[in-house]
C-alpha cells in the first residue's frame, strides 16, 4: 500500500517567469543558459546531487558556475563528487601489499590529494568509491594462482586476509579521514552479492564466494574461507573502517531493484551489522560516533543503488526496494545513475544520431520525470514526504554527466551546455509529466475481494506493474474477480484482465495470478507518436497460505530452519523463535521464542523448527519434508517475477549412475565450423522432477554446489511487434542477471546477421551486445529478435519448445532454441585473476526453421515446493478414492512410524485420525462414491 501526496511546484525559490514556465514544450524553455536551473539549487531542500567529475582543474578558483565547460557545469548543477575509478585499489594502491609506498601517501600536493582537496574547497562532499570490491582490486587480496591440487584460488588463507583487510583500510579510510583531503562518505564494500540466488533468507550464502558466481567471484570470501568464515570479510570491512574514519558508511550494489531477493538480503545484512555493532560497541569494542542529534551513529550509515538502468526500468519494483532499506532505520543513496535509452544495436554497429534518438529521448524523459518525482517523494530533505523512516534518499549521483558516457547516452546533457528533455524532466518532474499528459503522481485504484479492500499505487506505462498477495480462505478452490472488482481514477478504465491459470485455480503455494491492465487518456501527440503509453498495471496473487523450507546451510544451528510463510491468514500463530550469531557465524536459539501471526496477506520468512506442530487451517503444510523444502523442481506454467532454468529435454544422459541433462548458460560459446558463436550449456542432474547442480569443477569439496547466476533466466511478459499468426499471443523476454562485462541485466536474442553471427543457417544467440565499450539492451523495435513464445506445456511430461517469430521478408519466419553439441567453452579465462568458469561442452543456437516444431523440447525448472493437493495422500497430486482409502489405512499411525502419511495428516497435529479422513472425504470431488 502506498500513501498519496499533493504535487508542490519546485521552483517556489527561483525567479517567477521561470517558476511558471513548461519546460516540458521546447518553445517554452528559457533560450539563456543562465535562467537554466542548477540540478543542485532545485534539489537544495531534498537530496545531495552528484557526479563523477572529480578532477581538480573543476574546482579551480577561476571556474565560474555555467554551461559552456565541464568545469562550469559541475559548479552549477552538483554539490557531491565520486571518482570513478582513481579510488579503486588498483587505481589507488597497486602492487598490493609489496608496494610499501603508495602514491597517494607520498604525493601529497598531486594526483587524488589534489583532486579533493581542490573540491573540498569550494564545498563540494567527496565519496571515496571503494574500499572492498571484488574487481579492479588484484592486489587486494594477492591475485588468483594455480594450486598444486588444480585449484585456482587466492594464496592468501583468512590470517593472512584479515590483517591486510585492517590494514588497508586503516591506512586508506585514515588517511583521507584528515584534512584537507577529507572524504564525506565512502563505498565501503561494493556488489558483495551474487545477482539471483536461491535463499533470501540467508544473506551469508547470498554472498559472492569464492566459485560462486563463475563471473567475478570475490577473492575476500576465498582468502576468509581458507580458517575461517567467508562471510566475516564483510563485517570486518565496515568495522576497520568505522574505527578509522568518521564518514558516512555506504553498502553499494546493484539490479537489487530487479529482484526482490537481493534487496531483502541487502537489508537483512545491514540491519544485522547494526545490531550487532550496538551491542558491541556499547561494550567497549569499537568507538561510538553521534551524529547530530546526539545519537549513536549506526556501524552502516547508508544503503547505495547504484542505478545502472535503461528504459525496462520497473519504478514500482525501485519504489518497494527504496522501502525496504529505509525500513532498516539506514539512508538511501542512488550511487550510480546513468538511464539509458534502449537502442538495440548488434555486433558491429555504431550509435545512431538524428531524429530517432530524439525520438528515444522523448522516452528517457518521461522515464527520468516519474523517476524524480519518486526520489522527491522519498528524499531525506525537509521537501520529502515519508516521516514514518527515519532515514530518506539523501544523494543522487550520476555516474557521468554527459553523452555517450560511461552507459551510453544515459544522461542529462549530450554534450556541454546541451541539456536533453532528461535534464528538463529531472529539473521540474511533476510539470513534465502534466505536459506530457500523464499523471505526475502515478495511477492508484482500489479492489475489493471476499469483503476486503486493497490499494495500490502504480507509476505507469509500459514496464512498472505494481504487485500483491491476497490470501483466500482455504476452502477456494477457484478465485472470482472482475472488473466489477477495481475502482480506478476518472478517465481510466480496465482495458484486459489476464489469469494465470485461465480458471483462476488455487492450491497452497500454488496462486492464481490477475495482471489487471488499465488505460487513461492518450498522451500528449509528440510522446504518444514515441510509444509513451498512459496504462497501469496490477498483478494480484491470490493463495492459500503456505509455508516452504529453506536449506540453511552455514546459517542456522539445526533444528532452526529459514521458512517462507507466505499469502498469510493473519490468524495462524507460529512460533518465531529468536536468535543470536556466535563467533563461527552460525545463528542459535537464544532460548526465547515469540508466537505471533504473520499479517494477514503478508509474506514473511521466519526462523522456526520444522519439527514443532501447531493448530492450523487446512492445507498449510508446517512439518519439513521433500515436499515442503525449496528446491528446483519441474513447473509447468510460466508466472510473473518467477526464475528459472532451462534444460534440453531431448539430451538427457545418464553419466556415474546419474540422469543428466544440459541447461541454457549465459556464457559465450566460441563460434566452430557447425555453428555460430551463441550460449554454452551446463550439465545439471535431474532426479525425478527436481535438479541439481553439479558442483563447479574450479571449487573445492567444501564449496556448496549452487545453481550458478548465469543458469538462471527470468521470464517478462513482452509482446512481439512482428505481425502474423502470434501477433496476439503473449510472448516471454528471457533476462539473466549476472556481472561479467556489463551491468545492465542481459536479455536474450538471435543476431541480426551482423558478420559471423549466422553460420549454416543458425543464428547467434547474443546477451551482450558489443559497440565500443559496454552494450545496450534490445530495442522496441527488434523485440522479434528477442520476444520468446512457445508451444503448449505438456502438463504430463512438462515439455515445450521455445521459438521467436519475425515477419521482416525473412524466407523462414521462425527462429527456435536450438541445442547443439559442437564446440567447446574454455574451463577459465585466460588471465583473468578472477573468473573461475567451468568448462562447458556444446550449447544453443537460433535456428531458421519451417516451424516450432522443429525446436528442441525444453523443461522449465523453478525454485519452489512441490505442487500440493490438500488430500492427496497417496502423492499423485490428484484426488480421488485412492487417498480416501490410502488415509484410512494409515489411521492412527504417528509421525516417524512406518505406515505414517504426511499428507493424510491434514492438521497436522502428528497423527492421522478420524478428523483427517473426514475432511479427505468432504474435499473428493462432487459426486464421487468410494
Amino acid at each position: 500500500m502506498f500513501k498519496n501526496y499533493r504535487f508542490k511546484p519546485l521552483f517556489v525559490a527561483l525567479p517567477t517567469a521561470l517558476a511558471a514556465a513548461s519546460f516540458a514544450l521546447a518553445a517554452e524553455r528559457p533560450t539563456n543558459p543562465a535562467e537554466w536551473p542548477g540540478m543542485k539549487d532545485v534539489y537544495k531542500d531534498f537530496s545531495m546531487i552528484g557526479a563523477t567529475n572529480l578532477n581538480a582543474n573543476n574546482f579551480a578558483a577561476n571556474v565560474v558556475p555555467g554551461e559552456n565547460s565541464v568545469a562550469a557545469m559541475t559548479l552549477k548543477h552538483f554539490n557531491n563528487v565520486t571518482p570513478d575509478n582513481a579510488m579503486k585499489p588498483d587505481s589507488l594502491w597497486s602492487g598490493g601489499i609489496g608496494n610499501t609506498a603508495p602514491s597517494f601517501l607520498t604525493n601529497l600536493t598531486t594526483g587524488i590529494n589534489n583532486d579533493i582537496r581542490a573540491a573540498n574547497a569550494r564545498g563540494f562532499r567527496v565519496t571515496g568509491h571503494t574500499l572492498v570490491w571484488h574487481n579492479q582490486s588484484s592486489g587486494w587480496p594477492q591475485a588468483n594462482v594455480l594450486t598444486p591440487n588444480g585449484g585456482w584460488e587466492t594464496p592468501w588463507d583468512f590470517a593472512t586476509a584479515r590483517a591486510n583487510l585492517e590494514y588497508y583500510i586503516r591506512t586508506v579510510a585514515g588517511h583521507f579521514d584528515k584534512e584537507p583531503q577529507k572524504v564525506y562518505a565512502w563505498d565501503v564494500v561494493n556488489e558483495a552479492f551474487k545477482d539471483n540466488f536461491e535463499n533470501p533468507a540467508d544473506w551469508r550464502n547470498a554472498l559472492r564466494t569464492g566459485y560462486s558466481p563463475e563471473e567475478r567471484p570475490s577473492r575476500w570470501a576465498q582468502a576468509y574461507s581458507k580458517g575461517g568464515k567467508s562471510w566475516d570479510y564483510m563485517y570486518d570491512a565496515f568495522f576497520n573502517a568505522r574505527q578509522n574514519t568518521t564518514a558516512i558508511l555506504n553498502y553499494n550494489d546493484f539490479n537489487d531493484n530487479e529482484r526482490d531477493a537481493k534487496a531483502g538480503a541487502v537489508a537483512a545484512m545491514v540491519k544485522e551489522f547494526n545490531e550487532r555493532y550496538a551491542a558491541e560497541s556499547a561494550a567497549g569494542r569499537g568507538r561510538v560516533l553521534l551524529d547530530a542529534k546526539g545519537n549513536p551513529r549506526p556501524l552502516v550509515d547508508v544503503i547505495g543503488t547504484q542505478g545502472h538502468w535503461d528504459m525496462r526500468l520497473n519504478l514500482d519494483a525501485f519504489e518497494r526496494v527504496i522501502r525496504t532499506y529505509l525500513a532498516t532505520g539506514v539512508n538511501v543513496d542512488l550511487t550510480e545513475l546513468d538511464l539509458a535509452p534502449v537502442l538495440g544495436l548488434d555486433k558491429g554497429q555504431r550509435i545512431q544520431n538524428g531524429p530517432e534518438m530524439n525520438e528515444l529521448f522523448l522516452v528517457q524523459g518521461v522515464q527520468y520525470a516519474k523517476l524524480f518525482n519518486l526520489m522527491r517523494e522519498y528524499a531525506m530533505g525537509p521537501g520529502g514526504r515519508h516521516p514514518e523512516f527515519k532515514g530518506g534518499v539523501h544523494r543522487v549521483t550520476w555516474w557521468g554527466m554527459t553523452d555517450p558516457g560511461y552507459h551510453t547516452n544515459g544522461y542529462p546533457w549530450s554534450a556541454v551546455g546541451q541539456p536533453k528533455e532528461a535534464y528538463w524532466a529531472a529539473v521540474n518532474p511533476g510539470q513534465y509529466l502534466i505536459d506530457a499528459g500523464l499523471p505526475p503522481e502515478g495511477v492508484t485504484a482500489t479492489f475489493r475481494y471476499n469483503g476486503e479492500t486493497f490499494t495500490a499505487r502504480t507509476w505507469g506505462g509500459k514496464n512498472a506493474a505494481a504487485s500483491f498477495d491476497i490470501n483466500v480462505p482455504a476452502t477456494t478452490k477457484n478465485v472470482s474477480f472482475s472488473a466489477a472488482n477495481v475502482s480506478l481514477p476518472a478517465g481510466f478504465a480496465v482495458e484486459s484482465m489476464k489469469f494465470n491459470p485461465p480458471d483462476c485455480a488455487v492450491i497452497p503455494g500454488k496462486p492464481c495470478h490477475v495482471t489487471v491492465t488499465a488505460r487513461g487518456p492518450d498522451p500528449a501527440p509528440a510522446y504518444k507518436a514515441v510509444g509513451v503509453e498512459n496504462t497501469a498495471t496490477y498483478v494480484l496473487s491470490f493463495g492459500q497460505m503456505s509455508v516452504s523450507w529453506f536449506d540453511a546451510s552455514n546459517s542456522l544451528e539445526a533444528p532452526l530452519s529459514y521458512a517462507e510463510v507466505r499469502f498469510s491468514d493473519g490468524v495462524t500463530n507460529l512460533k518465531q523463535y529468536k536468535t543470536y550469531y556466535a563467533a563461527d557465524g552460525l545463528a542459535r536459539a537464544t532460548g526465547a521464542s515469540e508466537t505471533r501471526p504473520v499479517p494477514k496477506h503478508g509474506r514473511s520468512t521466519l526462523v522456526l523448527k520444522p519439527t514443532d506442530l501447531i493448530v492450523n487451517p487446512l492445507g498449510l503444510r508446517l512439518n519439513k519434508d521433500a515436499s515442503t523444502e525449496k528446491a528446483w523442481r519441474l513447473t509447468k506454467r510460466i508466472e510473473p517475477n518467477r526464475t528459472y532454468m532451462v534444460v534440453s529435454a531431448d539430451s538427457v544422459t545418464q553419466q556415474n549412475g546419474e540422469t543428466v541433462g544440459y541447461a541454457l548458460t549465459n556464457r559465450s560459446k566460441p563460434a566452430t565450423s557447425a555453428s555460430p558463436e551463441s550460449l554454452s550449456r551446463t550439465p545439471v542432474v535431474l532426479r525425478g522432477d527436481t535438479l541439481l547442480p553439479l558442483r563447479n569443477s574450479n571449487a573445492p569439496a567444501s564449496e556448496p554446489a549452487f545453481g550458478q547466476d548465469n543458469h538462471k533466466f527470468v521470464f517478462d511478459e513482452q509482446r512481439s511487434p512482428a505481425a502474423g499468426p502470434y501477433a496476439a499471443q503473449e510472448g516471454h523476454t528471457m533476462i539473466s542477471f549476472i556481472h561479467g562485462t556489463n551491468v545492465y541485466p542481459h536479455t536474450l536474442f538471435r543476431g541480426n546477421g551482423a558478420t559471423g553471427t549466422i553460420v549454416n543457417g543458425q543464428n547467434s544467440l547474443i546477451t551482450r551486445q558489443t559497440n565500443g565499450q559496454e552494450g545496450t539492451q534490445i530495442a522496441d523495435r527488434a523485440l522479434d529478435q528477442a520476444v520468446w513464445f512457445n508451444t503448449p506445456i505438456d502438463q504430463n511430461t512438462g515439455a515445450l519448445k521455445m521459438f521467436l517469430y519475425t515477419g521482416r521478408g525473412a524466407t523462414n519466419q521462425h527462429y527456435v532454441l536450438k541445442e547443439v553439441t559442437d564446440g567447446n567453452t574454455p574451463n577459465r579465462d585466460t588471465g583473468n585473476a578472477i573468473s573461475q568458469r567451468q568448462a562447458a561442452t556444446g550449447g544453443f543456437v537460433a535456428a531458421q526453421a519451417a516451424g516450432p516444431q522443429e525446436g528442441t523440447n525444453v523443461k522449465l525448472y523453478a525454485y519452489d515446493a512441490a505442487a500440493y493437493v490438500p488430500g492427496d495422500a497417496n502423492g499423485d497430486a490428484a484426488l480421488s478414492c485412492a487417498d480416501l482409502s490410502a488415509a484410512t489405512a494409515s489411521m492412527g499411525r504417528r509421525a516417524g512410524q512406518p505406515g505414517f502419511l504426511p499428507g493424510a495428516d491434514l492438521d497436522q497435529n502428528g497423527v492421522v485420525d478420524v478428523r483427517d479422513i473426514s475432511v479427505i472425504s468432504r474435499l473428493l470431488p462432487a459426486g464421487t462414491r468410494c
